[in-house]
């Protein structure tokens, strides 16, 4: 795919169009992740049309919630990616999902990393989930700092048309992916995979080699998400389209210029790798000052009791992201440091 200049589309009102040789593509729909008190699903007219109209749709769920779990049912999704979600259930029916495949997820490693396979008018298609996963033993969720997780893309290409990888990880609060998260997804992508897409807040999104990577959907429960429209062809071949929503009480496309424009920005970004790289170390240092203000004294502080140093540094230690956001910020803090200190003695 030839790289190219992505905006969102801003469409007020969508007619439903017939599909032109259906027999020979497999439309897909991809939401964003789900969080608790999703409330009830509705969706207006034109929306619920293009809905109907997919052959496939994929959900996620980040949070173990009754409401999410009818929003999803109600919504037609079949698909539900279980690899970030929080709490200890791996079964769908335990959370009332009638109907949806899990992936994802599972009592042992194999399960969890089992990918889906299925074959919609003639088009191969294969979905992969993994998540951010707490450092240590096994926790019932695909683990994407796995080293299997790439070679699984590998092996998964050579019986399918496409390979999409659902994916989670990050911080929270972020508004760009990590550079070193960014460089993993599109491993997934080096690999083969058509698709790659985090199911986390909207982060903007990119095109590299032959496919697409968004680092973030959003929850479409939530004010503002997007919505990918996939459609896919034999041999590797896709169009798509990423439509911005509005979850008003009544699910439909956005009228938000704003929620457009901020997603202009961050894809703007992806065109300018000094531009990014300044803007990502500009969020590691401001999200790792308000966490060091927020423990006074920071991970190590001094005035801390030990067995709270311990617990702030084993937390550290557990989340990837924010090891890496430390560690970036304060390299960039020492640099900073480095660099007065050698103006300091200039004449």
């Amino acid at each position: 795919m030839a790289k190219e200049r992505i905006k969102t589309e801003l469409v007020e009102s969508q007619p439903v169009l017939p599909i032109e040789n259906a027999e020979d593509t497999a439309r897909v729909l991809i939401f964003g992740g789900l969080e608790a008190n999703a409330g009830a699903f509705s969706a207006s007219e034109a929306l619920l049309g293009q809905l109907q109209a997919q052959d496939l749709r994929i959900g996620a769920l980040h949070q173990s919630d009754a409401s999410a779990a009818v929003w999803l049912m109600e919504a037609g999704v079949t698909l539900l990616s279980m690899a970030a979600m929080r709490n200890e259930s791996k079964d769908a029916s335990a959370i009332g999902v009638i109907g949806a495949t899990t992936i994802g997820a599972g009592e042992t490693e194999a399960i969890a990393n089992r990918p889906y396979i299925r074959c919609i008018n003639g088009i191969r298609l294969g979905v992969v989930s993994f998540a951010e996963q707490k450092a240590g033993a096994f926790s019932g969720r695909a683990d994407l700092i796995s080293m299997q997780a790439v070679d699984r893309v590998r092996m998964l290409l050579c019986e399918c048309d496409h390979v999409i990888v659902l994916v989670h990880s990050g911080l929270p609060t972020g508004e760009l992916p990590l550079p070193e998260w960014r460089a993993r997804y599109r491993r997934f992508l080096d690999a083969g995979a058509s698709i790659v897409a985090d199911t986390g807040a909207v982060k903007g999104w990119e095109a590299h080699k032959n496919g697409l990577v968004f680092y973030g959907l959003g929850s479409p429960a939530s004010a503002d998400s997007l919505g990918l429209f996939l459609t896919l062809h034999r041999n590797g071949k896709f169009t798509y389209e990423a439509r911005a929503l509005q979850n008003t009480g009544v699910l439909d496309y956005s009228k938000n210029d704003a929620f457009r424009a901020k997603i202009d920005a961050q894809n703007a970004l992806f065109w300018d790798e000094r531009a990014y790289l300044a803007a990502a170390n500009d969020m590691c240092t401001r999200l790792y000052c308000e966490s060091e203000a927020a423990q006074k004294r920071g991970v190590l502080g001094l005035l801390s009791p030990q067995a709270e140093q311990e617990m702030r540094l084993l937390s550290l230690l557990e989340n990837e992201s924010m090891r890496l956001m430390t560690l970036r910020a304060i390299w960039l803090k020492n640099s900073a440091e480095k660099t007065k200190r050698e103006n300091a003695k200039k004449p």
